[in-house]
Protein backbone atom coordinates (compact mmCIF):
# COMPACT_ATOMS: atom_id res chain seq x y z
CA UNK A 1 0.00 0.00 0.00
CA UNK A 2 1.71 3.45 -0.88
CA UNK A 3 2.46 5.85 1.63
CA UNK A 4 0.18 8.22 2.89
CA UNK A 5 1.64 12.23 4.03
CA UNK A 6 -1.35 13.73 5.77
CA UNK A 7 -0.91 17.60 5.91
CA UNK A 8 -2.47 19.52 8.95
CA UNK A 9 -2.66 23.39 8.17
CA UNK A 10 -4.67 25.77 10.51
CA UNK A 11 -7.04 27.19 7.96
CA UNK A 12 -7.53 25.84 4.02
CA UNK A 13 -8.78 28.43 2.81
CA UNK A 14 -7.97 31.77 1.04
CA UNK A 15 -7.57 33.88 4.14
CA UNK A 16 -4.78 31.82 4.96
CA UNK A 17 -4.19 33.07 1.48
CA UNK A 18 0.23 32.33 1.37
CA UNK A 19 -0.50 28.89 3.35
CA UNK A 20 -3.03 28.01 1.36
CA UNK A 21 -1.40 28.42 -1.97
CA UNK A 22 1.53 26.22 -1.52
CA UNK A 23 -0.44 23.62 0.40
CA UNK A 24 -3.30 23.43 -2.44
CA UNK A 25 -0.28 23.37 -5.15
CA UNK A 26 1.63 20.54 -3.60
CA UNK A 27 -1.35 18.17 -2.82
CA UNK A 28 -2.19 18.91 -6.51
CA UNK A 29 1.10 17.41 -7.48
CA UNK A 30 1.26 13.42 -8.73
CA UNK A 31 4.08 12.12 -6.44
CA UNK A 32 4.10 8.10 -7.30
CA UNK A 33 3.80 5.80 -4.98
CA UNK A 34 2.34 8.58 -2.23
CA UNK A 35 -1.00 9.48 -1.08
CA UNK A 36 -1.88 12.70 0.56
CA UNK A 37 -4.72 14.24 2.77
CA UNK A 38 -5.20 17.45 4.60
CA UNK A 39 -6.74 18.02 8.10
CA UNK A 40 -7.82 21.39 8.42
CA UNK A 41 -9.65 23.74 10.77
CA UNK A 42 -13.46 25.14 9.51
CA UNK A 43 -15.25 26.44 8.92
CA UNK A 44 -14.33 26.78 5.32
CA UNK A 45 -11.79 25.41 2.45
CA UNK A 46 -10.93 25.62 -0.86
CA UNK A 47 -11.80 22.50 -2.95
CA UNK A 48 -8.81 20.09 -2.85
CA UNK A 49 -8.04 17.33 -5.53
CA UNK A 50 -10.85 14.80 -5.88
CA UNK A 51 -7.87 11.96 -4.90
CA UNK A 52 -7.12 13.93 -1.89
CA UNK A 53 -8.98 13.34 1.04
CA UNK A 54 -10.00 16.71 3.42
CA UNK A 55 -10.74 16.66 6.84
CA UNK A 56 -12.24 19.67 8.04
CA UNK A 57 -12.63 20.26 12.36
CA UNK A 58 -14.87 22.20 13.67
CA UNK A 59 -13.36 25.45 16.38
CA UNK A 60 -16.24 27.36 18.33
CA UNK A 61 -16.53 29.85 20.89
CA UNK A 62 -13.11 31.30 22.69
CA UNK A 63 -11.12 27.80 20.88
CA UNK A 64 -11.40 29.97 17.64
CA UNK A 65 -8.48 31.95 19.12
CA UNK A 66 -6.32 29.08 18.84
CA UNK A 67 -7.93 27.75 16.14
CA UNK A 68 -8.75 24.91 18.11
CA UNK A 69 -10.59 21.51 17.24
CA UNK A 70 -13.23 21.62 19.69
CA UNK A 71 -13.47 18.06 20.96
CA UNK A 72 -12.09 16.69 18.25
CA UNK A 73 -8.39 15.47 19.52
CA UNK A 74 -10.19 11.89 19.02
CA UNK A 75 -10.32 12.48 15.35
CA UNK A 76 -7.18 14.36 14.72
CA UNK A 77 -4.97 11.41 16.69
CA UNK A 78 -6.75 8.63 14.23
CA UNK A 79 -5.93 10.66 10.73
CA UNK A 80 -2.69 10.66 12.33
CA UNK A 81 -2.97 6.98 13.02
CA UNK A 82 -3.17 6.20 9.70
CA UNK A 83 -1.02 8.24 7.91
CA UNK A 84 2.57 7.20 7.57
CA UNK A 85 3.85 11.22 7.29
CA UNK A 86 2.82 14.09 9.19
CA UNK A 87 3.14 17.73 7.42
CA UNK A 88 2.81 20.70 9.57
CA UNK A 89 2.41 23.64 8.24
CA UNK A 90 2.30 26.79 10.40
CA UNK A 91 3.85 27.23 13.77
CA UNK A 92 1.40 28.93 16.07
CA UNK A 93 -2.07 27.50 16.49
CA UNK A 94 -3.64 24.08 18.03
CA UNK A 95 -3.42 22.29 15.30
CA UNK A 96 0.82 22.29 14.79
CA UNK A 97 1.25 21.61 18.42
CA UNK A 98 -1.71 19.32 18.74
CA UNK A 99 -0.24 16.87 15.48
CA UNK A 100 3.43 17.27 16.52
CA UNK A 101 2.88 16.18 20.08
CA UNK A 102 0.73 13.06 19.40
CA UNK A 103 2.46 12.48 16.07
CA UNK A 104 5.89 11.85 18.05
CA UNK A 105 3.85 10.05 21.23
CA UNK A 106 3.16 7.64 18.49
CA UNK A 107 6.51 7.77 16.49
CA UNK A 108 5.24 8.99 13.08
CA UNK A 109 7.99 11.07 11.21
CA UNK A 110 6.59 14.72 10.96
CA UNK A 111 7.70 17.60 8.58
CA UNK A 112 7.65 21.03 10.14
CA UNK A 113 7.15 23.92 7.41
CA UNK A 114 7.13 27.20 9.15
CA UNK A 115 6.51 29.49 6.28
CA UNK A 116 8.23 32.45 7.47
CA UNK A 117 6.80 32.91 10.35
CA UNK A 118 9.51 32.60 12.95
CA UNK A 119 11.21 35.08 10.92
CA UNK A 120 12.96 37.98 13.11
CA UNK A 121 9.91 40.81 12.20
CA UNK A 122 7.08 38.70 13.80
CA UNK A 123 9.26 38.82 17.02
CA UNK A 124 10.41 42.73 16.86
CA UNK A 125 7.33 44.46 15.38
CA UNK A 126 4.01 43.81 17.60
CA UNK A 127 3.18 45.61 21.02
CA UNK A 128 4.78 44.17 24.34
CA UNK A 129 1.93 42.13 25.69
CA UNK A 130 1.57 40.32 21.76
CA UNK A 131 5.46 39.60 22.17
CA UNK A 132 4.94 38.69 25.49
CA UNK A 133 2.30 36.24 24.29
CA UNK A 134 4.26 34.92 21.88
CA UNK A 135 7.31 34.41 23.66
CA UNK A 136 5.55 32.33 26.68
CA UNK A 137 4.00 30.11 23.90
CA UNK A 138 7.08 29.80 22.01
CA UNK A 139 8.41 28.47 25.52
CA UNK A 140 6.05 26.78 26.92
CA UNK A 141 4.40 25.08 24.22
CA UNK A 142 5.55 25.17 20.58
CA UNK A 143 9.88 25.02 21.18
CA UNK A 144 9.08 21.75 23.29
CA UNK A 145 7.23 20.28 20.35
CA UNK A 146 8.59 20.81 18.12
CA UNK A 147 12.45 20.50 19.03
CA UNK A 148 11.31 16.79 19.14
CA UNK A 149 10.48 16.33 15.17
CA UNK A 150 12.93 14.86 12.76
CA UNK A 151 13.17 17.77 9.93
CA UNK A 152 12.40 21.34 10.09
CA UNK A 153 11.73 22.43 6.54
CA UNK A 154 13.10 26.18 5.20
CA UNK A 155 11.58 27.56 1.92
CA UNK A 156 15.29 29.15 1.31
CA UNK A 157 18.57 29.44 2.85
CA UNK A 158 17.78 32.88 4.40
CA UNK A 159 15.33 31.03 6.22
CA UNK A 160 17.06 27.98 7.38
CA UNK A 161 19.86 30.49 9.01
CA UNK A 162 16.98 31.50 11.39
CA UNK A 163 15.63 28.25 11.96
CA UNK A 164 19.17 27.01 12.86
CA UNK A 165 19.10 29.24 15.80
CA UNK A 166 15.74 27.92 17.16
CA UNK A 167 16.83 24.17 16.30
CA UNK A 168 20.83 23.84 16.50
CA UNK A 169 20.15 19.84 16.89
CA UNK A 170 17.86 19.08 14.50
CA UNK A 171 17.70 18.43 10.67
CA UNK A 172 17.12 21.50 8.22
CA UNK A 173 16.03 21.12 4.83
CA UNK A 174 15.82 23.63 2.03
CA UNK A 175 13.34 23.18 -0.41
CA UNK A 176 11.73 26.19 -2.12
CA UNK A 177 8.36 27.01 -3.04
CA UNK A 178 6.92 26.02 -6.55
CA UNK A 179 4.44 26.64 -9.08
CA UNK A 180 2.60 25.14 -11.53
CA UNK A 181 3.44 27.08 -15.12
CA UNK A 182 1.21 24.43 -17.18
CA UNK A 183 -1.71 25.15 -15.41
CA UNK A 184 -0.96 29.32 -15.42
CA UNK A 185 -0.07 29.11 -19.74
CA UNK A 186 -3.73 27.13 -19.88
CA UNK A 187 -5.61 29.82 -18.02
CA UNK A 188 -3.68 32.61 -19.36
CA UNK A 189 -4.06 31.06 -23.25
CA UNK A 190 -7.71 31.32 -22.61
CA UNK A 191 -7.70 35.54 -21.56
CA UNK A 192 -9.16 38.17 -24.20
CA UNK A 193 -6.47 39.84 -25.62
CA UNK A 194 -5.01 43.11 -22.87
CA UNK A 195 -7.40 45.89 -23.09
CA UNK A 196 -5.99 49.00 -24.43
CA UNK A 197 -8.77 51.17 -22.68
CA UNK A 198 -7.52 50.91 -19.51
CA UNK A 199 -5.56 52.67 -17.68
CA UNK A 200 -1.93 51.00 -16.21
CA UNK A 201 -1.53 50.09 -13.36
CA UNK A 202 0.82 49.32 -10.83
CA UNK A 203 -0.66 45.55 -8.55
CA UNK A 204 -0.44 44.53 -4.77
CA UNK A 205 -2.14 41.64 -4.37
CA UNK A 206 -1.77 39.38 -1.20
CA UNK A 207 -3.25 39.78 2.38
CA UNK A 208 -3.77 43.14 3.99
CA UNK A 209 -1.51 43.29 6.96
CA UNK A 210 1.03 45.35 8.08
CA UNK A 211 4.30 42.93 7.13
CA UNK A 212 3.16 44.05 3.79
CA UNK A 213 3.99 47.14 3.27
CA UNK A 214 0.75 48.28 1.50
CA UNK A 215 1.19 51.62 3.40
CA UNK A 216 4.82 52.28 2.45
CA UNK A 217 3.45 51.52 -1.37
CA UNK A 218 0.36 53.75 -0.97
CA UNK A 219 2.73 56.48 0.42
CA UNK A 220 5.27 56.37 -2.34
CA UNK A 221 2.74 56.59 -5.13
CA UNK A 222 1.25 59.45 -3.63
CA UNK A 223 4.46 61.38 -4.03
CA UNK A 224 5.12 61.07 -7.40
CA UNK A 225 2.39 63.30 -8.15
CA UNK A 226 0.84 61.97 -11.25
CA UNK A 227 -2.19 60.25 -12.41
CA UNK A 228 -1.20 57.99 -15.53
CA UNK A 229 -1.31 55.30 -13.26
CA UNK A 230 -3.49 53.77 -10.95
CA UNK A 231 -3.00 51.60 -7.82
CA UNK A 232 -4.62 48.19 -7.49
CA UNK A 233 -4.70 46.76 -4.12
CA UNK A 234 -6.43 43.38 -4.25
CA UNK A 235 -6.49 41.04 -1.04
CA UNK A 236 -9.41 40.45 1.40
CA UNK A 237 -10.82 43.13 2.83
CA UNK A 238 -11.72 43.71 6.55
CA UNK A 239 -13.90 47.44 7.09
CA UNK A 240 -14.16 47.42 11.07
CA UNK A 241 -12.67 50.28 12.73
CA UNK A 242 -9.13 49.83 14.17
CA UNK A 243 -8.36 47.20 11.13
CA UNK A 244 -5.70 47.84 8.29
CA UNK A 245 -8.30 47.72 5.97
CA UNK A 246 -9.55 51.04 7.04
CA UNK A 247 -6.19 52.68 7.87
CA UNK A 248 -5.62 52.36 4.16
CA UNK A 249 -8.19 54.00 2.81
CA UNK A 250 -7.87 56.83 5.67
CA UNK A 251 -4.47 57.15 4.09
CA UNK A 252 -6.01 57.26 0.52
CA UNK A 253 -7.82 59.95 1.37
CA UNK A 254 -5.66 61.70 3.17
CA UNK A 255 -3.09 61.71 0.31
CA UNK A 256 -6.07 62.94 -1.92
CA UNK A 257 -5.49 59.51 -4.22
CA UNK A 258 -8.90 58.44 -4.04
CA UNK A 259 -9.68 58.28 -7.84
CA UNK A 260 -6.19 56.32 -8.23
CA UNK A 261 -6.59 53.75 -5.74
CA UNK A 262 -8.30 50.43 -6.29
CA UNK A 263 -9.47 48.44 -3.57
CA UNK A 264 -10.62 45.65 -5.13
CA UNK A 265 -10.86 42.68 -2.44
CA UNK A 266 -10.08 38.95 -3.45
CA UNK A 267 -9.98 38.27 -6.36
CA UNK A 268 -9.75 34.31 -7.68
CA UNK A 269 -9.64 31.90 -10.28
CA UNK A 270 -9.27 33.57 -14.10
CA UNK A 271 -9.75 37.32 -13.24
CA UNK A 272 -6.76 37.04 -10.77
CA UNK A 273 -4.65 35.95 -13.18
CA UNK A 274 -5.72 38.62 -16.17
CA UNK A 275 -5.15 40.85 -12.65
CA UNK A 276 -1.59 39.79 -13.11
CA UNK A 277 -0.96 39.98 -16.87
CA UNK A 278 -2.42 43.04 -17.34
CA UNK A 279 -0.55 44.89 -14.38
CA UNK A 280 2.02 47.33 -15.20
CA UNK A 281 4.26 46.03 -12.47
CA UNK A 282 3.73 44.19 -9.82
CA UNK A 283 4.76 45.19 -6.46
CA UNK A 284 5.25 43.73 -3.05
CA UNK A 285 6.96 45.60 -0.30
CA UNK A 286 7.24 43.20 2.16
CA UNK A 287 8.97 43.58 5.57
CA UNK A 288 9.42 39.56 6.03
CA UNK A 289 8.55 37.04 3.73
CA UNK A 290 8.98 33.17 3.56
CA UNK A 291 9.01 32.99 -0.17
CA UNK A 292 5.69 35.15 -1.34
CA UNK A 293 4.10 33.02 -3.79
CA UNK A 294 2.35 36.04 -5.53
CA UNK A 295 5.84 37.35 -6.53
CA UNK A 296 6.17 33.98 -8.37
CA UNK A 297 2.64 34.34 -9.87
CA UNK A 298 3.05 37.55 -11.18
CA UNK A 299 6.68 37.09 -12.82
CA UNK A 300 4.90 33.30 -14.43
CA UNK A 301 2.30 35.70 -16.30
CA UNK A 302 5.37 37.65 -17.80
CA UNK A 303 4.79 41.04 -15.53
CA UNK A 304 7.93 42.22 -13.94
CA UNK A 305 7.89 42.72 -10.23
CA UNK A 306 9.09 44.98 -7.42
CA UNK A 307 10.03 43.41 -3.74
CA UNK A 308 11.97 43.56 -1.52
CA UNK A 309 15.47 41.08 -0.61
CA UNK A 310 13.38 39.90 2.53
CA UNK A 311 10.99 38.00 0.04
CA UNK A 312 12.93 35.32 0.14
CA UNK A 313 13.80 35.21 -3.93
CA UNK A 314 17.28 34.69 -5.44
CA UNK A 315 19.65 37.18 -5.44
CA UNK A 316 19.28 36.88 -9.47
CA UNK A 317 16.04 38.13 -9.28
CA UNK A 318 17.35 42.12 -9.82
CA UNK A 319 19.62 41.47 -12.14
CA UNK A 320 17.19 39.23 -14.45
CA UNK A 321 14.41 41.98 -15.22
CA UNK A 322 13.14 42.24 -11.42
CA UNK A 323 13.60 44.89 -8.84
CA UNK A 324 14.96 44.78 -5.36
CA UNK A 325 13.82 47.58 -3.00
CA UNK A 326 14.09 48.31 0.77
CA UNK A 327 10.82 48.80 2.33
CA UNK A 328 11.14 52.66 2.74
CA UNK A 329 8.49 55.31 1.22
CA UNK A 330 11.72 56.47 -0.39
CA UNK A 331 13.16 53.29 -1.97
CA UNK A 332 9.67 52.74 -2.92
CA UNK A 333 9.03 56.24 -4.31
CA UNK A 334 12.39 55.10 -6.63
CA UNK A 335 11.45 51.84 -7.83
CA UNK A 336 8.14 53.06 -9.06
CA UNK A 337 9.24 55.85 -10.89
CA UNK A 338 11.83 53.53 -12.70
CA UNK A 339 9.16 51.29 -13.39
CA UNK A 340 7.03 53.97 -14.68
CA UNK A 341 9.77 55.46 -17.23
CA UNK A 342 10.16 52.29 -19.00
CA UNK A 343 9.37 51.60 -22.37
CA UNK A 344 6.69 48.96 -23.52
CA UNK A 345 9.21 46.95 -24.69
CA UNK A 346 11.76 47.61 -22.02
CA UNK A 347 8.56 46.15 -19.86
CA UNK A 348 8.28 42.85 -22.01
CA UNK A 349 11.60 42.05 -21.98
CA UNK A 350 12.14 42.35 -18.05
CA UNK A 351 8.81 40.32 -18.04
CA UNK A 352 10.37 37.57 -20.57
CA UNK A 353 13.48 37.52 -18.29
CA UNK A 354 12.04 37.32 -14.84
CA UNK A 355 9.56 34.56 -16.26
CA UNK A 356 12.43 32.32 -17.67
CA UNK A 357 14.29 32.85 -14.54
CA UNK A 358 11.00 31.14 -12.44
CA UNK A 359 11.40 28.30 -15.39
CA UNK A 360 14.55 27.41 -14.30
CA UNK A 361 14.67 27.81 -10.93
CA UNK A 362 10.71 27.45 -9.11
CA UNK A 363 8.46 25.49 -11.00
CA UNK A 364 7.34 21.88 -9.67
CA UNK A 365 9.27 19.62 -11.82
CA UNK A 366 12.47 21.23 -10.13
CA UNK A 367 10.63 21.67 -7.01
CA UNK A 368 8.73 18.28 -6.32
CA UNK A 369 11.10 15.39 -6.91
CA UNK A 370 12.77 16.82 -3.49
CA UNK A 371 9.48 16.60 -1.40
CA UNK A 372 8.91 13.25 -3.52
CA UNK A 373 11.99 11.91 -2.06
CA UNK A 374 11.94 13.31 1.31
CA UNK A 375 8.30 11.96 1.95
CA UNK A 376 9.43 8.35 0.99
CA UNK A 377 12.44 8.53 2.65
CA UNK A 378 10.60 9.34 6.04
CA UNK A 379 7.73 6.73 5.11
CA UNK A 380 9.85 4.00 5.41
Amino acid sequence: MNPTVLHLTEDHSQKNFGVTTVVDALIHQDLPDINQAVVSIGPEAIDVPTNVPLHILKSQGLARIWRMGSGQSGTLHRLIDQANVIHLHGVWMWLQWAGACYATSVGTPTILSSHGMLEPWHWQNKTWPHRLKKFLYWRLFASPAFRRLPIIHAITHQEARTLRRYFPAQRIEVIPNGIDLPSIDHTLSSLPPVSQSRKPYILFLSRLHPIKGIHLLINAFADLDQDKYKLVIAGPLDDRPGTYTTELRQLVDQRGISDQVEFSGIVQGTAKWQLYRDAWVFCLPSYSEGLAMVNLEAAATKTPVITTPASGLVDSWATKGGIFTQPTVENLRASLAQAMAWSAEERHQRGLSLRSLVERTYTWSIVSPSWHKLYLELSR
